[in-house]
């Protein structure tokens, strides 16, 4: 009996081998749009369980846009949501974004004036496998070909992250899936990174150029300036700007220094 599921069970791991194919991937813009790809593609021994996944999501985002992914012998579905910024994101998002008492904090921010910072605490589980050791080994033997991939792809490098693959100086992150979804057990997905400000940024900048321009002008003209009470006043002036030009440049820095 233990020899005919041996064999029973070799033989339906034959024809699930490469049976399933997954990917969940989120492209962050750097004016911090989000753009996610899924893809779930398999044979015909998982594709009805594909379509009940892409009823799902319909349902929870009635602008998910659908596309008919056919590889080999392989059908599913490609599917594309747009969102205007993380936040929105972050309300819409599946399971294994969102956040799970006990385990992970999900989407997470912290705002500041050249930049919002994000942390990224993602979790999935499957329950274990209970399989003897036997059909054990079967089974990840056949399932090699399963592929289940999260990808993160940032404008800016990561600053800190539990990637299973980093490229691109840390803008693309990568977390193999496949041995949770074959095996059981649960998987932790983090990232922090910046999104930059370029329009605050700039403003600051010019600000402080008005600043140290106008400082520059007053000490000329103090300078030129032979009347002692109106060169008292030009005096005072340059003080002025310099002291808000100093005061703007080393509130700065610590913004972005010390935060």
């Amino acid at each position: 009996m233990k020899k005919f599921f041996i064999v029973a069970l070799s033989f339906i791991c034959i024809i699930c081998a490469g049976c399933f194919q997954a990917k969940s991937d989120i492209i962050i813009t750097d004016n911090g749009a989000v753009i996610q790809h899924r893809k779930f593609v398999g044979n015909a021994m998982v594709i009805r369980q594909i379509e009940d996944w892409k009823s799902n999501l319909e349902k929870l985002n009635p602008n998910v846009k659908a596309q008919v992914v056919v590889e080999g012998d392989l059908r599913g579905y490609e599917f594309t949501s747009d969102y205007s910024d993380i936040e929105t994101f972050a309300k819409s998002a599946g399971d294994l974004y969102r956040a799970h008492d006990g385990k992970n904090r999900g989407i997470s921010q912290r705002k500041s004036w050249f930049f919002d910072e994000y942390d990224f605490d993602f979790y999935w589980t499957m329950p274990p496998s209970s399989l003897p050791p036997e059909a054990e080994f079967i089974t990840q033997k056949a399932f090699n070909g399963v592929e289940f991939n999260m990808t993160i792809q940032l404008p800016y490098s990561a600053e800190k992250n539990n990637a299973d693959e980093i490229s691109g100086d840390g803008k693309f992150l990568k977390w193999n899936l496949a041995p949770v979804l074959i095996h059981g057990g649960e998987k932790f997905m983090q990232a922090r990174f910046k999104i930059w400000h370029k329009d605050k940024i700039a403003l600051t900048a010019a600000f402080e150029l008005l600043l140290l321009a106008a400082t520059i002008f007053f000490f000329l003209k103090a300078r030129a300036e032979e009347s002692d009470s109106l060169q008292k006043d030009l005096v005072f002036k340059r003080n002025v700007f310099a002291g808000l030009f100093v005061a703007l440049a080393a509130i700065s820095a610590y913004m972005l220094l010390a935060i």
